[in-house]
């Protein structure tokens, strides 16, 4: 059975229609949505997100440095297993939005944003694939979390390969959804120059923060319903179907006016750092060999980031590993399919624990 949200009549025809979101086990039917912005209930650090009632929003003081969470606690006598979400390029903790409550029925969730992403400063460190491997263990260690199990998607997907095979002590169970591995042709022998592939990747890989500002109409007038729809198209099999709850909180971190966010510096510094593990993958490869845990793979065969035949060769490459390349899926499926990302993680899980 799905819950019904009804969308007011002033927006754009794109989201002039009821959207269908499955419901939460054990969560009340989402509320309807009002206005511009999620219905957000403050108290003091902390906003209660609406229509996800278990989930809050607040900050996460890392060794001095304030870092933005979404949080669900973990619900039913055998949640204990906490969880650790790790976002892509050009996204923040917000598009894990859709699975956060459904996952903490295994354990208390935490989403993060990293340095220069959504509401999270950059500060004075270099941005690098590695120090985000050392930032998102930092947050684990902030939690008090010495295991956990670890999802990344895109970008995140490739810190959590890094961080699971170079400290396998510290995560339980591995999810990548559409991980951005490269293939094992290094990308020096396919591009041209190391300047060209600088250039292309923020244009591809920064699609999530365009299409949010785009569909929202904080980009202004130079990004049309048209490219709107194709931009959505890098994400849902069916655009139209996007919630607008989460456009709200997606548009809402990417306002400009968020105190120690330079996007533009943090996303050609973090495309540098991926552009030159993909120049030469063999680092990269070493890692998806030596992960030691449980690992399950999703991605879809319309990926227009992630090709399919990559993910095909990582699954050839790990046969312990289980797999799921999902026809007329795209680039995010915990986005564009919460209900299926969380069946075949909770059939999974259970599997792997075992």
């Amino acid at each position: 059975m799905a819950g019904l949200v009804r969308l007011p009549r002033g927006l754009p025809l794109l989201h002039r229609r009821r959207i269908r979101r499955p419901l939460r086990r054990g969560v009340p039917a989402p509320r309807r949505v009002i206005g511009h912005h999620a219905n957000v209930t403050t108290d003091v650090n902390k906003t209660l997100l609406r229509p996800w009632p278990t989930v809050t929003d607040g900050a996460l003081d890392v060794a001095g440095r304030p870092v933005r969470v979404l949080r669900a606690p973990g619900r039913g006598p055998s949640a204990d297993r906490p969880q650790l979400l790790v976002h892509g390029l050009g996204g923040s903790s917000v598009t894990w939005i859709e699975v956060i409550e459904g996952l903490a029925e295994q354990g208390p969730v935490v989403a993060l944003d990293l340095p220069g992403f959504g509401r999270t400063p950059a500060g004075e460190d270099a941005i690098t694939i590695d120090g985000y491997v050392a930032f998102v263990l930092a947050v684990a260690d902030t939690l008090g979390w010495d295991s956990f199990t670890l999802h990344g998607n895109s970008m995140g997907g490739l810190i959590s390969t890094l961080l699971a095979a170079e400290h396998p002590d510290r995560v339980d169970q591995l999810v990548l959804v559409s991980p951005a591995l490269p293939p094992r042709t290094p990308l020096g022998f396919l591009c041209p120059s190391r300047p060209t592939i600088d250039q292309m990747v923020p244009i591809a890989l920064s699609s999530l923060s365009a299409l949010a500002l785009g569909v929202v109409g904080l980009a202004g007038p130079g990004l049309t319903a048209r490219r709107n729809r194709a931009m959505l198209g890098l994400i849902y099999s069916d655009p139209e179907g996007i919630d607008r709850a989460v456009l709200d909180l997606m548009a809402a971190d990417f306002a400009e006016d968020i105190e120690g966010v330079d996007r533009r510096r943090t996303l050609l510094a973090a495309t540098r750092s991926i552009s030159a593990l993909w120049a030469d993958p063999r680092r990269v490869w070493r890692a998806v060999h030596a992960v030691e845990a449980p690992t399950l793979l999703l991605g879809g065969t319309h990926d227009a980031l992630v090709p399919a035949k990559v993910l095909r060769s990582v699954l050839a490459a790990r046969r312990d590993w289980v797999g799921h390349v999902l026809d007329d899926r795209r680039h995010a499926l915990m986005m564009e399919d919460a209900e299926t990302y969380l069946r075949l993680f909770d059939g999974w899980s259970a599997d792997a624990a075992a």
